[in-house]
């Protein structure tokens, strides 16, 4: 067949071929598409399903990102200390509410910590901020009690409690807890877990490994991690270990 008899025969078929070129592309469409599924359904099913609270989703913060140092000084001190070792961010999430020292904070009089929260449908973890040993795991949950608390003004913490004529399953505090000492004094705390934590007093931990799951055990009205730092018994703003991180940066 010479040049000219394929041009005419390519000519004469000029229908079917575009019908054919057409379906083609369609079923490379839908094979894509089926591709971006499965892979969207693997990802998916690797990063869990647990519950999230209510809310809309928010920026999240730098993954477990290292530092190596910082200075800070107690909320109520003076004296300046440096913190010169490896650390990193506790968790994923958006920062709903910060270090708060007068009754704008939402349980209590005040707030000494960080709570992040993350919306995204997965199980969320918690990592210790540093190397270290663990001081305390607690509970903190009262099941089947009279017991219930609200607000108030007869202690410093706004906090009271009063009973109840029928039982309830009543979580108060904490929830599930992990307190870990760190070098120079410094100790870290991790509330709200969403079950009680695979470590013990004594075990040690480096920074970065993987404590627990955001939960809402405890004074929660959602998932999220409650971190706090410390300094014998004084507690410290978590910002001057990230100063890159702020309310206004994350939206309450």
């Amino acid at each position: 067949m010479n040049p000219a008899q394929a041009a005419y025969t390519l000519y004469a078929n000029r229908n079917r071929i575009k019908r054919f070129l057409l379906w083609l592309a369609l079923l490379t469409l839908s094979a894509a598409f089926i591709l971006y599924l499965v892979l969207a359904t693997i990802i998916a099913v690797l990063q869990g399903n647990g519950k999230v609270a209510d809310g809309t989703v928010n920026p999240n913060l730098a993954q477990f990102a290292e530092f190596q140092s910082f200075s800070y000084k107690t909320i109520y001190g003076e004296t300046w200390y440096d913190f010169k070792h490896p650390y990193a961010f506790p968790t994923l999430g958006s920062l709903t509410q910060g270090v708060i020292l007068d009754s704008s904070a939402k349980v209590g009089r005040l707030h000494v910590a960080w709570d992040m929260a993350d919306y995204e449908p997965r199980q969320t973890e918690v990592r210790a901020f540093a190397d270290g040993t663990v001081a305390a795991v607690n509970s903190n949950i009262l099941e089947n009690t009279t017991r219930r608390w609200k607000f108030c003004d007869d202690n410093d913490y706004g906090i009271c409690w009063y009973q109840v004529k029928e039982a309830a399953d009543v979580q108060y505090g904490c929830g599930y807890e992990v307190i870990i000492v760190h070098a120079d004094s410094l100790s870290s705390q991790y509330c709200h877990l969403a079950t009680e934590p695979p470590l013990a007093v004594g075990d040690k931990v480096t920074a970065g490994q993987v404590i627990g799951l955001q939960g809402s055990t405890g004074w929660a009205t959602g998932k999220h991690l409650h971190f706090a730092l410390w300094r014998s018994s004084q507690p410290i703003d978590p910002a001057y270990a990230f100063t890159q991180t702020s309310l206004s940066d994350w939206q309450k």
